[in-house]
Formats: structure tokens, C-alpha cells, sequence
């Protein structure tokens, strides 16, 4: 007869074998409730199980009882019991740490009122490239506030004074998205679903145009220096701590000039451990695992949200901006006169990217005309930046032409170069047919400027006449470094795929070049295939290609080929559909 002893024994060997199974392959978890939900829990609990008979088996030898049933049950509820003890400690420490994180709110009643010298520290926003600071939307709201008159902003270790109107000083800024409090006031009121995105678009469209209308007319934004801590009133404190192991905590305090807290809102969230020992099973099949079993404390509700934006309007008297239903048309009628002026001022001039800004890839042909003034004004500073979220696609540039031309060989940052002169490849067929001066210095900048490679693609627009041109361009890089030569000869490859049978004279040389043991015009297997396409297109058969020497058989040459005629196929719809564009927008254009 098998006693308690045996049982456990010959129990604890699957149950072991089953938990090491589970808890290195916890996605079987996830799988037992998809398919049925009692598997699931079953392999939930299995471990925990597993842990209490363990523990079960090795105190019952200790337990003195007359009956093995009995001292078997002695020793599972010592082992329960072991469990509430090894969890005390730990989870008190933990509760601690919560208590101490979950400091107390501050309600204020009324609502504070901000005024003088106020200072903004709030953390770096980690979804936001820019480094630099700016005048952002609560900022701006700020300095709409009345009695306030500067916001000190500071972002880790890099802090800034803005201050408005005609008499401010330090240096001309621009506001920073300042519509982005409209979305603040619609979280507080709870509208924010309610308003349809036309409405959204016209109200953040208009306050931005207030604010463009308003600087333009002397009310500047100026930045300067940061104040000194004895010259701020108030202190708008945003924390943030996500650090691994600590309460998770968001805070926002308001203090005075004497640095007393006025007003607390916080969201304090810390893992609580359980008060007995326990496996939890946490996550979906991309990231299951098992954990020490406890809970999620907050000292919120349930699904409590903290927004620092929301509980900054909560907290103090911050006005909603109201700004006229014309602003946007009164904006670009000031706009038009300051491009006309060559006596605008710098503040007047700050009309233009304020303008750009507000659209988000929505500037269609109604917006070409001004868009290229902006460019050909050498006043305004370099705008790539805007245009790249700026304009529609599949817009006519055409109108863009000579101010692209013109920015590429004044910018100094590549991204700004490589932006022009993409922009600049992009327009219809024909358009560099004859050349303007700016756009010939960027193909003489073609082998010593990278940025002015791709550019040389347009030089097919002459037609035949510049075949000789190109192959000595390829002449003069062939013998350089890949990294150097890769886009001149990317951009020559491309040139005679656009030229088609008018590159035919330049089908020996091309030819000649792919014999070469180590090609100068390839780099990889598609380097290869593109040529091929670009000599396919210049008139050579595609059974006639140079594949190369390693294929062989008829099996490998269908192979090839079928790959090629793809390619060829691919490339002459695309640029079929680039024509009809070319041809339907020049249509419009002339009606």
C-alpha cells in the first residue's frame, strides 16, 4: 500500500517536469486559453502547485503525527504558511515605497491664478527629435494669460526665458504649435470627439494665424536667457519617474516664490507583491511570462489617465483662446504684402514659416505660387525642414523649380541638399529640356558634391546630345572608391534608362564596363539588374544582355531574363503613369 510519503513523491516527478515545461515555454499558456479556458488556468496554477508540494514533501519528515494523512496535512499548511512569511518582508518594503511615492494631492480653490515670472519644467519629450527649446503651446498659453509676463522653460539641462509684446528683448522666436492647448481644453471639457475634423483643423488653423498676425504686427515672441530662481513667482513642475524597480510616478505641482507646493495632482502606480507566494501569468503570445504573483496599486481610480496638460487648465486660470474666424485669410493677405516688401521687417518675415506650418501635407497648387516666393526669398531662412510636411503628394513642383535650384546651392546641411534636389528629379518629363545657370552649377557639383548625383538622372532631358557628357562623368569616377562613386554612377544608370534608345551610342562603353571582372558599376546583384534594365531599355534584346559569365544553361538565362522583363515592365509603367500626371496637370494648368 502506498503511503502520503510515496504519493507525494511519485507526484512531485510529473508535476516538476510539467512546470519546468511551463514556465521555459509560458506561450503553451497562452495557447491552453485560446483553445479551451480551463486548460489555461490548469497550467496557471500548475507551478504554484508544484511549489507548495514540494515544499509540502520536504517539511514532512519533521512533523511528528500517529497518522501520515494527518502530518501530511500539518505540513501543507506549513508550507502555506511559509509562503505568507517569505512574501512579509518583501511586500512591506514594497508598500513602503508606494506610500512614500502616493504623496497626498492638493485640490486649489479657486483655481491658482499665474502671474509675473512664471517657470515651466517639464521633462524632454522623447517622441520629439528637436533638441532645441521653444515656445510649445502651454508657453504660449501662458503668455496669453493676463499678469503673466515671461515663461522661464526648462527641459533637463537646458532652460530659456520668452517673453511677448513690442518691447520684449532678446531674439525673435516663433510659437510652437500653440493649437495643441485647444486640445487640451476639448480633453477637459470632453468634447474632443464631438468636434469634427474640419472644425479642429479651421479653430488650431486660426489661433496659429492669430499668433503669426499678432507677431507680424510688433507683438513679438523673444527669447533671451533664463531668469535667476529669485526673480520667478511661480514653478509648474512636471515629474516624471519610470525608473525599473521604483513606483512608476507622474506629478504636477504648482509652487510659489517660496517654493511651497499650492497644488498636487500625482499618478502613483508600483507593483505590489501578493501576500502569499504565488506564480502569476502575465502578457499575450508575444511576450508571456511568468512572475511572482502580485498586484498593480495606484492611488487613482482604476482608469485614471494623467494628462499634464489637462491638469495644468485644472489647476490654474489659464483662458481658451478665442482667436477671429478670418485669421487665416487675414494671414495670407499679410503674407503677400511682406513678400512684395523689400522693407519687411525680420518679425514680418517670420509670416512665412508660420504659414508653412499650417498645413500638414495639405499645400496643393493653390498654395505653388506662394510657396515659390517664399523660396526665391534669400530673406527667409532655409525651409526644407516645413516643406517636407508641408506639401501634398503628387503635387506639380514645376512652379518650384528655380527656388529648388536656387536653396540647393545656398544650403549647407545635406538633408536640406538632398531634399531640393529629389524634389528637383521629380518634376515632369522634359523640364530641364534647357537648363537655367543654378541648374547647371548643380550637375558641375555632381562629382564633388554626393548631394548633386542624383541630379544628373535630369540631364536625359536634353536628349541625345549629352550622352557623350555622361559617359565622361562615368570616366572621371570609375576609378574612385565605391562610396565615393555609387551615386554618380546611380545617377548616369538612371539617365539612360530615362533617354531609352536615344543612350544607344552608350551602349558599348556600359557593356565593356559590366566584362570587367570587378565591375566599377556594381556593387551588388541589383546594381546589376538595374543595368541591365537601363541597357534593355537603351535597345539591347533581352536574350542578349550581358547576365555574366556564371549562367549558364537555358534554365538560368529564363531566369535572368524573366527577372529583367519584370524590372522593364515595372519601371515603364511607372513611368507611364508619371507622364499621364505630367500631361494632365499641364492640361489643367493651360485651361
Amino acid at each position: 500500500m502506498i503511503d502520503a510519503t510515496n504519493m507525494l513523491k511519485y507526484l512531485l516527478i510529473p508535476l516538476g517536469i510539467l512546470s519546468a515545461i511551463i514556465l521555459a515555454v509560458p506561450n503553451l499558456v497562452v495557447l491552453g486559453y485560446f483553445f479551451l479556458v480551463i486548460p489555461g488556468l490548469i497550467l496557471t496554477i500548475i507551478p504554484t502547485v508544484f511549489v507548495y508540494l514540494f515544499a509540502t514533501f520536504l517539511i514532512r519528515p519533521f512533523v511528528p503525527s500517529s497518522s501520515r494523512v494527518g502530518a501530511s496535512v500539518i505540513a501543507f499548511g506549513m508550507a502555506i504558511a511559509l509562503g505568507f512569511l517569505v512574501m512579509l518582508p518583501w511586500r512591506m518594503i514594497e508598500v513602503r515605497r508606494f506610500e512614500q511615492a502616493a504623496l497626498p494631492d492638493i485640490a486649489a480653490s479657486p483655481a491658482i491664478r499665474l502671474t509675473g515670472n512664471v517657470l515651466v519644467d517639464f521633462p524632454p519629450n522623447p517622441r520629439r527629435s528637436a533638441s532645441a527649446l521653444t515656445c510649445d503651446h502651454r508657453c504660449t498659453a501662458l503668455l496669453d494669460t493676463p499678469g503673466v509676463e515671461s515663461v522661464t522653460k526648462v527641459c533637463g539641462d537646458d532652460a530659456a526665458t520668452f517673453r511677448r509684446g513690442p518691447n520684449a528683448a532678446g531674439t525673435l522666436a516663433q510659437p510652437d504649435q500653440p493649437q495643441k492647448i485647444l486640445d487640451a481644453f476639448d480633453r477637459l471639457s470632453g468634447t474632443r470627439g464631438m468636434r469634427r475634423f474640419e472644425e479642429r483643423r479651421r479653430l488650431d488653423r486660426a489661433l496659429q494665424a492669430d499668433w503669426a498676425l499678432r507677431i507680424a504686427q510688433g507683438d513679438t515672441l523673444r527669447e533671451h536667457a533664463p531668469l535667476g530662481a529669485k526673480h520667478i513667482d511661480w514653478r509648474v513642475i512636471y515629474q516624471v519617474d519610470r525608473r525599473r524597480g521604483e513606483p512608476r510616478v507622474e506629478r504636477l505641482e504648482i509652487r510659489d516664490h517660496t517654493d511651497a507646493v499650492m497644488a498636487r495632482k500625482s499618478l502613483v502606480k508600483h507593483r505590489i507583491p501578493s501576500p502569499f507566494f504565488y506564480f502569476g501569468f502575465e502578457g499575450a503570445m508575444t511576450n508571456a511570462r511568468f512572475t511572482v504573483g502580485g498586484s498593480n496599486d495606484s492611488n487613482q481610480t482604476r482608469y485614471y489617465d494623467f494628462d499634464p496638460d489637462v491638469e495644468l487648465l485644472r489647476l490654474t486660470q489659464i483662458r481658451q483662446p478665442n482667436p477671429a474666424p478670418d485669421s487665416v485669410e487675414r494671414m495670407q493677405q499679410k503674407l503677400a504684402e511682406t513678400l512684395d516688401d523689400p522693407n519687411a521687417t525680420d518679425a514680418q518675415l517670420l509670416l512665412a514659416p508660420l504659414w508653412l506650418r499650417l498645413f500638414q501635407y495639405e499645400a496643393g497648387q493653390d498654395q505653388i505660387d506662394t510657396i515659390a516666393k517664399i523660396l526665391l526669398d534669400e530673406r527667409i531662412a532655409d525651409p526644407h525642414q516645413l516643406l517636407r510636411t508641408t506639401l501634398r503628394s503628387k503635387t506639380d513642383l514645376t512652379a518650384l523649380r528655380m527656388g529648388l535650384a536656387k536653396r540647393f546651392l545656398a544650403a549647407d546641411e545635406p538633408q536640406a541638399r538632398t531634399w531640393y534636389v529629389s524634389a528637383l528629379v521629380g518634376l515632369p518629363t522634359a523640364t530641364f529640356a534647357q537648363p537655367s545657370n543654378d541648374e547647371q552649377a548643380i550637375w558641375d557639383r555632381a562629382t564633388s558634391v554626393q548631394e548633386a548625383a542624383p541630379f544628373l538622372e535630369r540631364l536625359a532631358d536634353q536628349g541625345t546630345a549629352v550622352v557623350p557628357e555622361l559617359l565622361g562623368i562615368l570616366d572621371q569616377v570609375v576609378e574612385k572608391p565605391w562610396h565615393e562613386r555609387f551615386r554618380v554612377v546611380r545617377g548616369i544608370r538612371e539617365a539612360f534608362k530615362r533617354m531609352g534608345p536615344d543612350a544607344a551610342m552608350a551602349i558599348p562603353r556600359i557593356r565593356s564596363l559590366l566584362a570587367e571582372r570587378r565591375s566599377p558599376l556594381t556593387n551588388s546583384a541589383d546594381d546589376r539588374l538595374q543595368w541591365l534594365v537601363a541597357l534593355a531599355r537603351m535597345g539591347v534584346p533581352v536574350e542578349e544582355l550581358p547576365y555574366g559569365s556564371w549562367v549558364t544553361g537555358p534554365s538560368e538565362l529564363q531566369r535572368h531574363s524573366t527577372r529583367v522583363r519584370n524590372q522593364l515592365k515595372r519601371y515603364e509603367a511607372e513611368c507611364s503613369i508619371s507622364v499621364h500626371r505630367d500631361g494632365a496637370t499641364s492640361g489643367s494648368s493651360n485651361a
